[in-house]
């Protein structure tokens, strides 16, 4: 039996769509249908209802779904004890917010390729929620973010690796406000708030601040950290950013940090499945001993390192 066609099917169960399997295997969508005819025949039964509008798996497929899922677990697991020596070699797909492009991504690439030349690093910037939908279609094999993933709360089926916490602070012009105290609710409403997309963590905690006012403060989301970062120094508003973003401008008096209502840290981790590659699980680990090398460098005002020594054989989840 053909295990890239037993792959092809557990993926497709994954998915939903012929289509999305194809992009996700790299592969022609003739092909795909090909490979679950070809099981199909093999098996002598169907394993995918073709008459719903909607793809679901039948009985059968569901069953075969959950053996193919052990053994591509024990081909990996041969493979492996074959070739103990063998470094980690492969494509990896890392998905990454925007804020990691600002901070560690740089060393992290560099640190792959001197490290696991054999690795193809394949990146991915988006907002959160977009990169959490890729994880779970299986565009992509480690997620950088900041948000709570639902499926790997409570499960061993993700490997979540906890890796530095950036504070919240706010950010602006020294002349934009009043220069005494700290910020009130009253100051937040009367001018632009800057920060993250309208679907990530930091903007529902921005708004969350005014629940029980009368006004509406005005959010202005962003999915660029440059746009953010423009337009608190050309004094259109005030930031809810982490302010080792801007930090430069901050020791040069263009943008000082200014004390007000507290928001949660942006809390990041990488998640990816339990079952991954050892190309995955090491980049991975590196990125882990990339971000605490980061968080050492920056110090802990900036930015707090989270990263303990990878452990292989334990599964985490956020919480």
């Amino acid at each position: 039996m053909n295990t890239r066609f037993l792959e092809t099917l557990v993926v497709l169960s994954r998915v939903g769509s012929f289509r999305e399997t194809a992009q996700v295997l790299n592969a022609t969508q003739a092909a795909i249908s090909q490979r679950i005819a070809s099981l199909e025949d093999e098996l002598g039964v169907d394993l995918v209802e073709r008459s719903s509008r909607r793809l679901e798996l039948t009985a059968a497929g569901e069953q075969v779904v959950r053996q193919a899922q052990r053994i591509l677990e024990l081909e990996r697991a041969l493979v492996a004890s074959t070739r103990p020596e063998a470094p980690p070699a492969g494509r990896v797909r890392i998905g990454v917010i925007e804020s990691v492009v600002r901070t560690w991504l740089s060393p992290l690439v560099q640190q792959l390729a001197r490290r696991h030349p054999q690795i193809d690093l394949d990146i991915t910037v988006d907002t959160a929620r977009n990169l959490q939908e890729q994880l779970r279609q299986h565009k992509l094999d480690v997620m950088v973010q900041n948000d709570p993933y639902a499926p790997a709360v409570g499960t061993l089926d993700h490997r979540v690796t906890p890796l530095c916490e950036f504070p919240l602070n706010w950010i602006a012009r020294p002349e934009l406000v009043r220069r005494h105290g700290r910020l009130t609710l009253d100051d937040l409403e009367s001018v632009p708030l800057l920060t993250f997309s309208r679907t990530s963590s930091p903007q529902a905690h921005v708004r969350a601040l005014f629940a029980d006012r009368q006004v509406e403060p005005r959010v202005c989301n962003f999915p660029s950290v440059e746009s953010i970062i423009q337009l608190v120094r050309d004094g259109y508003g005030i930031a809810a950013i982490p302010p080792v973003f801007v930090r430069e401008w901050l020791h040069g008096g263009e943008l000082e940090q200014r004390a007000g209502p507290v928001l949660p840290a942006m809390t990041v981790t990488a998640i990816s499945a339990a079952d991954a590659s050892p190309a995955v699980r090491a980049a991975q680990q590196l990125t882990a001993e990339v971000v605490r090398a980061y968080c050492a460098q920056q110090g802990a005002p900036w930015v707090r390192s989270l990263a303990e020594p990878f452990d292989d054989q334990q599964m985490l989840s956020p919480g």
